[in-house]
């Protein structure tokens, strides 16, 4: 009987440290301004347009994708500076496939001011989203942080254009860090509780048959 004890005592444990392990999410912060992270710049080729492009870190030469609703291009060499074909940019999400990373920095053009609206997607499918206000002047800088261990998918960006609302120019600075291979995401709260109920649930079992047997 001690030993199916410590049998049950085990598996408990086992459920509780996984309990504990992911009851702490980790947080993503958005902010204004250049914050400076350890990130590396994004470079893209002239003359790619469509409705995704790509470009690559200066250092890892990591190929970057950035997609939006309408054809874009970039129109220099050197630093990633993306525009849309039309002139007047929309939305534009930013991934790595096959990767995720943990900060992102960009400086959004905006013609006149207005507003914007971030949606962070973290490696567990869960979102952040943050709007803050732009600023006609040209230089509105975004940088965009995981902490306490989470990871990053993808950062898509939105914002109302019309005559009287954002216009945005360009997208240009473009830097971004913490590139690793995406993993399979740590398990929800939902799906640890189910876990260790099943694996009480076994050690049960187990000692009733161990009661039944002596």
């Amino acid at each position: 009987m001690p030993q199916v004890n410590k049998f049950v005592m085990a598996l408990l444990a086992f459920a509780v440290i996984g309990l504990a392990s992911v009851s702490a999410r980790a947080d993503i912060i958005i902010a204004t301004g250049n914050n400076p992270q350890p990130d590396e710049n994004v470079l893209l080729n002239t003359g790619q347009t469509g409705t995704t492009i790509f470009g690559t870190t200066n250092q890892t030469q990591t190929s970057v994708r950035f997609t939006s609703n309408e054809a874009i291009t970039s129109p220099a060499m050197g630093q990633a500076r993306i525009q849309a074909v039309d002139g007047t940019l929309t939305q534009l999400t930013t991934d790595i496939p096959g990767f995720t990373f943990t900060s992102l920095i960009l400086n959004i053009d905006a013609a006149t001011a207005g507003s914007v609206t971030f949606t962070v997607t973290e490696n567990n499918a869960q979102q952040t989203q943050g709007t803050f206000a732009l600023g006609a002047s040209g230089q509105n800088f975004f940088t965009i942080t995981a902490i306490n261990g989470q990871r990053i998918s993808s950062v898509l960006f939105t914002t109302t254009v019309n005559m009287t609302v954002t216009n945005l120019d360009d997208v240009a600075q473009i830097r971004i860090g913490g590139v690793q291979p995406a993993t399979a995401p740590i398990p929800e709260p939902t799906t640890m509780l189910l876990l260790g109920s099943g694996l009480a649930g076994v050690a049960a079992r187990m000692r009733r048959r161990k009661g039944e047997s002596e």
